[in-house]
């Protein structure tokens, strides 16, 4: 009993500022679970275990990276509320000098839990000088990009609408429309950068850049009041550090990049002090703007920031094993019945979705035999069997696949489909 109220002692003070109804949101052994910040109350949310990554808006929804390129977004008791693909859901890598996106990942909910941000990596190869695919042997110049993208929470949503926000990706809501984003693509850049949604090419407004050995600060996040933020740092992210900015990151003096030169830059914001003796994975700034949790390869751990820039401690761990913490103002909502699986939905030309609540086959006459469709609305893997004829069929992101069989002409048949453990059947006079 002493040990216990030790621990919730511990707890207080490491998260004393923070509201009593706010939860960080975190996935564990693939599922969403929802805690408060002193570790009182924790609630399992999914219990599917298909989730890598989670974030929340202030309503409380979220949404989470589910398998297959698929964002799913879920209600507080694990409700699958929409399941959409994203325009780089494109299927696994292909081998050889391909162009390919690779994500989404880490994907972000804004405020109001109408827009999700997430992070995307693209591989791209130009013809390298002197060579070219015709010389012997073929040469190219590969190339390595990233950034963010932005889509509707409902559905899938095309690039041409947000814009494709390259160079920066660690997406995090300031409000409904503004974005923070940091660890540059590229050299003589910013650390962190503010965007403000609002066309197919929103500018880029450079804030922050850490001189003092940050060597490319990842995962920043600022309070909503602006006056701490939180980064991690280091040659292998082994350093988090808590900054306390100097001025208003909009409209702040721009960082001179340029080698040698005289310009007198001014800091934007300063460093407080850091943890080390890990490596950092992950952060997120509570809604207070005076504690932050963040996670390790040991899990998700919750600490204050002491008022006037004052040093801090690591905190207490919330959740050993658990990974990609998400602090939100809603409250952890009371335990209810165990969640039902995700329904798979198919994206729709007006970024919408479609249940495929039950499977569809049709059978066609062909020369030589007939045709089996089936519609499955998802992407996975369909069996097909007719009498001791079997054949398996990969089923794309139109959710459709089909399959021929010889048949002789008059034959009475019936056609057997199976897709993710339910079989359908269809009968037809050949």
């Amino acid at each position: 009993m002493l040990r216990l109220s030790l621990l919730t002692a511990a707890l207080t003070l490491a998260v004393a500022s923070p509201a009593f109804a706010d939860s960080i949101a975190y996935v564990q052994g693939g599922n969403v679970f929802l805690a408060t910040p002193d570790g009182a109350r924790t609630v399992q949310v999914t219990t599917t275990g298909l989730y890598s990554s989670v974030s929340q808006a202030d309503d409380g929804t979220m949404i989470a990276l589910a398998p297959g390129e698929r964002l799913h977004k879920l209600s507080r008791d694990g409700k699958v509320l929409a399941d959409f693909l994203t325009p780089i859901s494109d299927g696994a890598p292909t081998p050889g000098p391909v162009n390919k996106f690779h994500g989404p990942f880490n994907p972000q909910l804004s405020p109001d839990g109408t827009k999700v941000a997430y992070e995307y990596f693209n591989d791209s190869y130009e013809s390298a000088p002197g060579c070219n695919e015709t010389t012997v042997p073929p040469c190219v110049a590969y190339k390595l990009s990233h950034g963010t993208l932005v889509s509707s929470s409902d559905g899938f949503t095309p690039f041409e609408t947000y814009g494709l926000l390259s160079g920066w990706m660690w997406p995090s809501w300031l409000d409904d429309d503004t974005l923070l984003r940091s660890d540059p693509s590229g050299i003589l850049n910013d650390d962190a950068v503010l965007t403000e949604l609002g066309g197919p090419n929103p500018p880029v407004d450079p804030w922050f850049y850490d001189d003092q050995q940050g060597l490319g600060v990842i995962a920043m996040d600022l309070g909503r009041d602006l006056q701490y933020a939180i980064g991690i740092a280091g040659f292998s992210d082994e350093k988090l550090r808590v900054y306390r900015t100097t001025m208003s990151p909009f409209g702040a003096p721009n960082w001179d990049h340029t080698p040698f030169t005289n310009h007198p830059n001014v800091r934007t914001a300063e460093q407080c002090w850091e943890l080390t003796g890990s490596k950092f994975r992950s952060t997120t700034m509570a809604p207070s703007g005076r504690a932050f949790a963040y996670g390790t390869d040991d899990g998700v751990y919750v600490t204050s920031i002491p008022n006037s820039c004052a040093p801090g401690a690591p905190g207490v761990l919330l959740a050993a094993g658990a990974k990609h913490p998400d602090w939100g103002p809603a409250d952890v909502p009371v335990p209810t019945a165990a969640p039902q699986p995700p329904t798979h939905t198919q994206p729709t030309s007006a970024g919408g979705s479609k249940t495929a609540s039950t499977l569809k086959l049709k059978l066609a006459k062909r020369k030589g035999g007939l045709r089996a469709t089936l519609t499955t609305g998802a992407s996975g893997k369909a069996t097909f069997k007719l009498g001791a004829t079997k054949k398996t069929a990969k089923v794309g992101r139109s959710g459709k696949v089909a399959v021929d069989f010889k048949v002789k002409k008059g034959k009475r048949v019936t056609v057997k489909a199976t897709f993710a453990g339910t079989t359908v059947s269809a009968k037809l006079r050949a």
